[in-house]
């Protein structure tokens, strides 16, 4: 009896230190060049940030299962971002020569030269009605890779996503997961943010 219960013990104890470890996927396919696939890492990433609120409200009865449904979340969102790069790769096949060397693919960052680590204002336009809406994020980067809080209307949670060059991109670990993409300037960082398979223009300042 004593085993079993030590058994159990052990076992919830694993459990959870996987769900506080699990590791949110991230779009990591460029959406100008492969969107369909870009979309598809977007429904990963909200189909993985339901499951992770229904483990913060009722993990003890989910079996398991749950956490797995993560996992291979997180391998088919890797596998999408490997259909991207052999897209890439096909596509170069097929270019001809060039004098210049090619750019890194998007799906493997160069380093970051620009530190957007900080505080900053969002301002959104809304997507489904007129007006838009102010969001605060807390951002941390290390070399390429950002991590952080989300703060909006609605809802709050953790971001990350990574920066290459001055193109920026992060989503929120929300029930409603919102992915912005854009560029950094010296006024700050504007681009296209999406939810649902919805766009909508954002601009951000640091406070």
């Amino acid at each position: 009896m004593k085993h079993s219960k030590l058994a159990i013990v052990l076992g919830l104890a694993t459990m959870s230190y996987a769900v506080a470890h699990a590791q949110m996927p991230t779009v990591t396919v460029d959406p100008s060049r492969h969107g369909n696939l870009a979309h598809a890492q977007e429904s990963v990433i909200q189909a993985y940030s339901s499951i992770s609120e229904a483990q913060r409200e009722n993990d003890s009865h989910l079996g398991g299962h749950a956490q797995r449904a993560k996992e291979l979340l997180a391998q088919a969102n890797q596998e999408i971002g490997l259909a991207g790069d052999q897209a890439d790769a096909n596509q170069g096949e097929m270019a001809p020569p060039s004098a210049s060397p090619a750019a890194p693919p998007a799906s493997a960052p160069a380093p970051a030269n620009i530190n957007i680590s900080g505080n900053w204002t969002i301002y959104a336009y809304n997507v489904a009605q007129p007006g838009s809406s102010l969001k605060q994020v807390q951002i941390n980067q290390d070399g390429n890779v950002l991590t952080g809080n989300f703060r909006g209307p609605n809802q709050k949670g953790h971001l990350q996503g990574w920066i290459n060059g001055n193109h920026v991109e992060f989503s929120t670990d929300t029930r409603d997961v919102l992915t912005f993409r854009g560029e950094v300037t010296s006024d700050g960082m504007s681009g296209m943010y999406g939810i649902h398979g919805e766009h909508a223009p954002w601009k951000a300042q640091r406070n």
